[in-house]
């Protein structure tokens, strides 16, 4: 965070040495210049955002299994103000806390919504160099709380999954006649058939047998496989099976894998 010296003067001195305090993990140092810059201002408006971020330097972040929401709570109001005040030093600011959450073992149940924990863990997974981790908590929320992964999709960490859903809801909603595409379940699949890695990140009953769209991501693992093997009496009967279950999602198979790999004369 860089201010003008010239129009901040005293202050911007302050705030500068802050952020290096700060980003080094000077934490007795960052208190000190903290309590000259309330001095100096008592009206700053980035006094509490300020004092957060050098609190947290000398707390420790919540060991695995325990205090997960407290951990969250601690995360959620220390992103924004890293965001803000660290710029590009957020990410190693935070690292320590995110790596700490990414170590929970107070994971939710493959049945269990909880938007929060999996929006929060997932990001912490994703962090810590762990994406298939993170895909893996977020998108079951497709089909158990559509509405809650339609929220956080945008601000999801992953730049693949932001600019999957971008691209998903823009895409076209099928023939006349045909289901529409464009349904927040679908999105796994189709994000499935972008990011072929993307199709085995479920453990075997993660993904429940009940819809369309979980019954086409279930089927979408073995069909690939098969499709690596060449044309057969199995990959026929999986092809069709996926067809049965939708059509509009059978012609874009077609078109992204069947087609895709066929060779070109």
């Amino acid at each position: 965070m860089q201010l003008d010296l010239f129009l901040d003067g005293r202050e911007a001195i302050l705030i500068n040495g802050l952020v290096a305090e700060l980003l080094a993990g000077q934490d007795s140092r960052a208190r000190s210049t903290l309590d000259r810059l309330r001095d100096e201002n008592p009206d700053h408006p980035d006094l509490e955002a300020f004092h957060r971020l050098v609190r947290s330097i000398g707390e420790a972040p919540a060991p695995p299994g325990g205090a997960v929401d407290l951990l969250i709570e601690n995360l959620a109001a220390l992103v924004p103000a890293a965001n803000r005040l660290l710029g590009s030093g957020a990410q190693t600011f935070l690292l320590r806390w995110w790596r700490a959450l990414a170590r929970t073992t107070t994971l939710p149940s493959p049945t269990e919504a909880a938007a929060v924990r999996r929006y929060w863990i997932g990001s912490a997974l994703w962090h810590d160099g762990d994406e298939r981790g993170a895909v893996r908590l977020w998108l079951p929320l497709c089909w158990l709380d559509p509405e809650s992964f339609e929220r956080h999709a945008r601000a999801l960490p992953s730049g693949i999954v932001r600019a999957a859903w971008d691209a998903f809801e823009m895409s076209s909603d099928g023939a006349e006649g045909v289901e529409p595409i464009r349904t927040v379940p679908w999105f796994p699949f189709w994000l499935a058939l972008r990011h072929r890695w993307a199709a085995h990140v479920f453990q075997p009953g993660e993904v429940p047998d009940t819809d369309p769209p979980t019954r086409a991501l279930r089927l979408l693992p073995r069909l690939l496989v098969l499709e690596s093997q060449g044309y057969g009496d199995e990959l026929v009967r999986q092809r069709r099976a996926l067809r049965d279950i939708s059509p509009a999602f059978f012609r874009i198979y077609r078109q992204l894998v069947v087609e895709a790999a066929a060779p070109r004369v």
